[in-house]
C-alpha cells in the first residue's frame, strides 16, 4: 500500500514510469504492465509516527470518495468486458480533443490497458499526488492535471495484478490522466509500432519452430497463467530476446489481440 505521507519520492519515481509509453520491446527483461507499480519494501527512517486519529483519516482517504469508488468500478467493468468504447469515455474530454486525429495512438493506448487480465473484484487504494507530478515533455502533454493515484489490486485464483492509474477531475467528473502526444511523441510512437510489428513476426516464426521439451514446459506455465515464468524460460532456454518471448507466450496462450 502506498502511503502519501511516507513515500512521496517513491510516488514521483513510479509516476514517471507510468507516464512513459512503455512497450514490451523497449526492454530485454520481463516487466509488469505499464500501469503496474510496487511500493518500496523499506520505509524511510525518521518519519514521525501517526496518531490513531491520523491513521484513521489516512485510511479513510485511501478508500476513496464515493465518486472515486464509482469511477474505479467503471474502469474495472470496461477492462473486464474489453469494452473499447466504455474505456474511451473514461479519458478526459480535453485529452481526447488534444489527441484529435491521432486515433492510432489512442487505440494503442486503450488496447494496452484492455489487454490486462482484469476482473471486477479489486481492492481500491487512493493516494493524493504531489502537485504537477505529470509534467509536459518533448513527447507528451497532459491536458488534464492528475491529482490522485488510483491503485487497484486484482486477485483471481493464483493471479495477482496491480493497476495504478493517475486520475483527476474535469468539469466535476473523474477521468484517467492520459498523455497527448506531441509531434516528436508521434514520431517515436510510429518507430515503436514498427519495432512491435517486427517482434510480432519473430514470435510467429519462433512459435512455428517450437519443439518439446520446452514447448510442453511453456504450455504448462501458460496453463497456470504464469506469463513471467514462461518469459524467463523462453529467454533462458531458447535464447530469444524479451519481445520475441513475450509474443511467443501470447501465441501459445491464444491471445486474440496478438
Amino acid at each position: 500500500m502506498l502511503k502519501s505521507s511516507r513515500m512521496t519520492f517513491a510516488l514521483l519515481v513510479m509516476i514517471a514510469a507510468i507516464a512513459a509509453p512503455a512497450y514490451p520491446q523497449e526492454s530485454a527483461k520481463p516487466q509488469e504492465s505499464p500501469w503496474a507499480m510496487r511500493a518500496p519494501a523499506a520505509v524511510p527512517q525518521g518519519i514521525p509516527t501517526l496518531s490513531a486519529q491520523q491513521r484513521a483519516a489516512q485510511e479513510a482517504a485511501e478508500r476513496g470518495t464515493p465518486e472515486q469508488q464509482a469511477f474505479a468500478r467503471k474502469v474495472a467493468d470496461a477492462m473486464a468486458s474489453k469494452d473499447f468504447g466504455a474505456m474511451k469515455q473514461l479519458f478526459a474530454p480535453s485529452t481526447l480533443k488534444c489527441i484529435g486525429q491521432h486515433q492510432d495512438f489512442l487505440q494503442d493506448r486503450i488496447n494496452r490497458q484492455l489487454d490486462l487480465p482484469i476482473n471486477r473484484k479489486f481492492k481500491l487504494t487512493i493516494t493524493k499526488l504531489p502537485p504537477k507530478v505529470l509534467n509536459p515533455s518533448k513527447y507528451a502533454t497532459y491536458p488534464m492535471t492528475a491529482t490522485h493515484l488510483m491503485g487497484m489490486d486484482f486477485t483471481a485464483d493464483d493471479n495477482h495484478d496491480t493497476v495504478n492509474l493517475p486520475i483527476g477531475q474535469e468539469d466535476g467528473k473523474w477521468y484517467e490522466a492520459q498523455p497527448c502526444p506531441t509531434e516528436a511523441g508521434m514520431d517515436r510512437f510510429y518507430k515503436l509500432q514498427h519495432m512491435k510489428a517486427q517482434a510480432h513476426e519473430h514470435a510467429k516464426v519462433a512459435a512455428a519452430q517450437l519443439q518439446d521439451p520446452v514447448k510442453s514446459q511453456l504450455l504448462a506455465l501458460v496453463g497456470k497463467h504464469d506469463s513471467m515464468a514462461a518469459w524467463k524460460l523462453c529467454m533462458s532456454s531458447l535464447h530469444y530476446d524479451f519481445p520475441t518471448c513475450r509474443g511467443l507466450v501470447a501465441i501459445l496462450a491464444g491471445d486474440p489481440n496478438y
